[in-house]
Protein backbone atom coordinates (compact mmCIF):
# COMPACT_ATOMS: atom_id res chain seq x y z
CA UNK A 1 0.00 0.00 0.00
CA UNK A 2 1.22 3.52 -0.80
CA UNK A 3 0.57 6.60 1.26
CA UNK A 4 0.10 9.90 -0.55
CA UNK A 5 0.51 13.00 1.58
CA UNK A 6 -0.99 16.39 0.75
CA UNK A 7 -0.54 19.72 2.48
CA UNK A 8 -2.14 23.09 1.96
CA UNK A 9 -2.27 26.39 3.76
CA UNK A 10 -5.37 28.56 4.08
CA UNK A 11 -4.81 32.26 4.80
CA UNK A 12 -7.77 34.45 5.65
CA UNK A 13 -7.46 37.78 3.80
CA UNK A 14 -10.79 39.33 4.76
CA UNK A 15 -9.97 41.46 7.81
CA UNK A 16 -11.40 44.87 6.97
CA UNK A 17 -9.91 46.41 10.11
CA UNK A 18 -12.80 45.46 12.36
CA UNK A 19 -11.84 41.79 12.70
CA UNK A 20 -14.85 39.55 13.38
CA UNK A 21 -16.67 42.19 15.41
CA UNK A 22 -19.97 40.99 13.93
CA UNK A 23 -21.24 38.85 11.06
CA UNK A 24 -21.02 41.66 8.49
CA UNK A 25 -17.76 43.27 9.65
CA UNK A 26 -15.41 40.95 7.74
CA UNK A 27 -14.94 39.56 4.26
CA UNK A 28 -14.93 35.84 3.63
CA UNK A 29 -11.92 35.95 1.29
CA UNK A 30 -9.00 33.58 1.70
CA UNK A 31 -6.07 32.16 -0.24
CA UNK A 32 -5.32 28.47 -0.68
CA UNK A 33 -1.58 27.85 -1.01
CA UNK A 34 0.23 24.64 -1.91
CA UNK A 35 4.02 24.70 -2.23
CA UNK A 36 5.12 24.92 -5.87
CA UNK A 37 1.61 25.58 -7.23
CA UNK A 38 -0.46 28.60 -8.18
CA UNK A 39 -2.51 30.03 -5.32
CA UNK A 40 -6.29 29.76 -5.45
CA UNK A 41 -8.38 32.68 -4.24
CA UNK A 42 -11.50 31.70 -2.35
CA UNK A 43 -14.51 33.16 -0.62
CA UNK A 44 -17.78 31.88 0.76
CA UNK A 45 -20.91 31.47 -1.31
CA UNK A 46 -22.65 34.83 -1.92
CA UNK A 47 -25.54 33.56 0.23
CA UNK A 48 -23.09 33.81 3.14
CA UNK A 49 -21.74 37.24 2.15
CA UNK A 50 -18.95 35.89 -0.05
CA UNK A 51 -17.53 37.29 -3.26
CA UNK A 52 -19.50 35.86 -6.22
CA UNK A 53 -16.47 36.27 -8.54
CA UNK A 54 -14.25 33.91 -6.53
CA UNK A 55 -14.52 30.14 -6.07
CA UNK A 56 -16.23 29.02 -2.89
CA UNK A 57 -15.74 25.73 -1.01
CA UNK A 58 -18.85 24.27 -2.63
CA UNK A 59 -17.46 25.01 -6.12
CA UNK A 60 -14.17 23.41 -5.18
CA UNK A 61 -15.79 20.33 -3.63
CA UNK A 62 -17.88 19.73 -6.74
CA UNK A 63 -14.88 20.30 -9.03
CA UNK A 64 -12.78 17.94 -6.90
CA UNK A 65 -15.28 15.10 -7.18
CA UNK A 66 -15.76 15.75 -10.90
CA UNK A 67 -12.03 15.86 -11.64
CA UNK A 68 -11.40 12.66 -9.63
CA UNK A 69 -14.07 10.95 -11.71
CA UNK A 70 -12.48 12.25 -14.93
CA UNK A 71 -9.02 11.02 -13.98
CA UNK A 72 -10.31 7.61 -12.88
CA UNK A 73 -12.30 7.27 -16.12
CA UNK A 74 -9.28 8.17 -18.30
CA UNK A 75 -7.15 5.64 -16.40
CA UNK A 76 -9.84 2.96 -16.76
CA UNK A 77 -10.09 3.60 -20.51
CA UNK A 78 -6.32 3.62 -21.04
CA UNK A 79 -5.75 0.25 -19.34
CA UNK A 80 -8.68 -1.26 -21.25
CA UNK A 81 -7.59 0.06 -24.67
CA UNK A 82 -10.60 2.39 -24.95
CA UNK A 83 -9.76 5.58 -26.84
CA UNK A 84 -11.16 8.81 -25.40
CA UNK A 85 -11.09 11.78 -27.75
CA UNK A 86 -12.94 14.32 -25.61
CA UNK A 87 -14.50 14.55 -22.18
CA UNK A 88 -16.74 17.12 -20.53
CA UNK A 89 -18.55 16.80 -17.24
CA UNK A 90 -21.29 19.21 -16.26
CA UNK A 91 -21.46 18.50 -12.53
CA UNK A 92 -24.16 19.95 -10.30
CA UNK A 93 -24.63 20.00 -6.57
CA UNK A 94 -27.23 21.21 -4.11
CA UNK A 95 -26.63 22.41 -0.58
CA UNK A 96 -29.63 22.50 1.71
CA UNK A 97 -29.27 25.05 4.46
CA UNK A 98 -30.94 24.07 7.70
CA UNK A 99 -31.34 26.06 10.90
CA UNK A 100 -29.78 24.54 13.99
CA UNK A 101 -30.21 25.15 17.69
CA UNK A 102 -26.71 26.65 17.79
CA UNK A 103 -27.63 29.24 15.12
CA UNK A 104 -30.84 30.09 16.94
CA UNK A 105 -29.03 30.54 20.26
CA UNK A 106 -26.34 32.66 18.58
CA UNK A 107 -28.99 35.06 17.29
CA UNK A 108 -30.07 35.70 20.86
CA UNK A 109 -26.59 36.78 21.97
Amino acid sequence: MKNHQYKSKITWTGNTGESTKNYRSYKRNYTISVDGKTDILGSSDPAFLGNPEIHNPEDLLLASVSSCHLLWYLHFCSVNKILVLEYEDFAEGTMIEMKTEVENSMKLL
